[in-house]
């Protein structure tokens, strides 16, 4: 956990004692001396002077809630939950609506391991926190007390607050997958214990083996599927996928053909049985047939960047590199990460004969190939992509 944020009480302080003790000069301008003091102590790391000034300015004003609220943050930032938890029930006593002295009251319940009492305080105030530092620290100790009761689908709820301020906080995409991962395996134990033997379960199955690299054993969990439910839409084009991950012989295109086939009769618009049609056309070296797949998968869903390079690909393969430029560039202006696409790019500029626009983009790909490498494998492991994307044979020049 960062530095928690303190300096919203102390500004808090300085408007409330404006209005309550504008009439009351003798006082006001006492109190103003602590608050001064108490401010430079702080800043200075004297949190023991800080909190004495505090406690004069609840000598003159007892009912000077951010005067508790202000020595709470200071217990709080010296780790002593019991009194900061203490003092911010004072504040809240006396002002019940200091959604910043609740927030800290639960992150103090948090660290004394009263977590009903935390989770009720984090609550009631995560949704009031302007502070970006304090709403970051809350909502983080908030996620963890909804995963310690497997509450994860309100853990995704405060996520999403905390990434739409941080998108590319590491900690944050940390918690976001250890979260979506706890609740796809707490999914599907309900899914095992409520219909063991459904064309769900089989699926999951089949799709725990692909990972595994047992294309058989997938195989057969996706026949399974199929004989429960042979309407279940995806099931063709997931079984064409594992027959042709155990093999790309030509009886293994024929059966994956066959199964693509049936899932565009049951889904006319499957984009991704058009582009692995493609594949198995490209396959057989018949770059005029695959084009034809390609160029289908792109009308029916304009932003399959993988459909797109394959298109490239092939167009370039029959000779219309000029045609290949538009659809290459329209997949890096998707996916201008996409190694591969500018790879196809670079292809095409050299058959239109503009070498440095290929070298350009052959030195990015290699600076993309460089840079992906070190996570390539990891993220094959953990990422499940609807089709296998576009890759350069070992054997293609680099």
């Amino acid at each position: 956990m960062g530095k928690p944020s303190w300096n919203w009480l102390v500004l808090i302080l300085s408007a409330s004692l404006t209005v309550r003790l504008a009439a009351q000069d003798s006082s006001w301008s006492e109190i103003q001396k602590h608050y001064s003091l108490a401010t430079e102590a702080r800043q200075a790391g004297h949190n023991d002077i800080a909190i004495k000034e505090f406690q004069q300015i609840l000598r003159l004003d007892s009912h000077n809630a951010e005067a508790h609220a202000n020595i709470g943050v200071i217990e709080y930032t010296e780790k002593n939950y019991s009194q900061a938890a203490d003092e911010f029930r004072a504040a809240l006593k006396l002002r019940p609506s200091l959604w910043n002295a609740e927030a800290f009251l639960g992150m103090s319940e948090f660290h004394l391991g009263h977590p009903r009492e935390a989770k009720a305080h984090l609550e009631e105030s995560f949704r009031y926190l302007q502070d970006a530092g304090l709403r970051s620290e809350a909502g983080n100790d908030l996620i963890a007390l909804y995963h310690q009761s497997h509450d994860l689908n309100r853990a995704l709820g405060v996520l999403a607050v905390l990434q739409g301020a941080h998108p590319d906080d590491p900690s944050l995409l940390y918690t976001a997958y250890r979260t979506y991962t706890e609740l796809a395996a707490q999914t599907l134990s309900h899914l095992a214990s409520v219909a063991p033997e459904s064309a769900q379960m089989h699926r999951i199955l089949a799709q725990a083996q692909e990972s595994q690299d047992d294309s058989v054993g997938a195989i057969a969990q996706y026949r399974k599927a199929l004989e429960l439910d042979p309407t279940l839409s995806g099931l063709h084009f997931e079984l064409a996928q594992a027959i042709l991950a155990k093999s790309t012989d030509e009886p293994s295109r024929q059966e994956a053909e066959k199964e693509l086939q049936q899932a565009l009769v049951e889904d006319p618009g499957d984009a991704n049985s058009e582009y692995m049609l493609g594949e198995i056309a490209w396959l057989r070296a018949n770059p005029q047939e695959a084009r034809e797949h390609y160029a289908q998968a792109v009308r029916l869903q304009p932003d399959f960047v993988e459909a797109r390079v394959a298109l490239g690909k092939a167009l370039t393969a029959l000779g219309r590199a000029d045609e290949a430029l538009q659809q290459l560039s329209e997949a890096i202006r998707l996916d201008p990460q996409n190694e591969v696409a500018h790879y196809r790019l670079a292809q095409a500029y050299r058959k239109l004969g503009r070498t440095e626009d290929a070298a350009s983009e052959m030195a990015t790909f290699k600076t993309l190939q460089d840079s992906h490498q070190p996570v390539r494998a990891l993220f094959q492991q953990v990422q499940e992509r609807p089709v296998p994307p576009q890759t350069v044979a070992p054997d293609e020049p680099q």
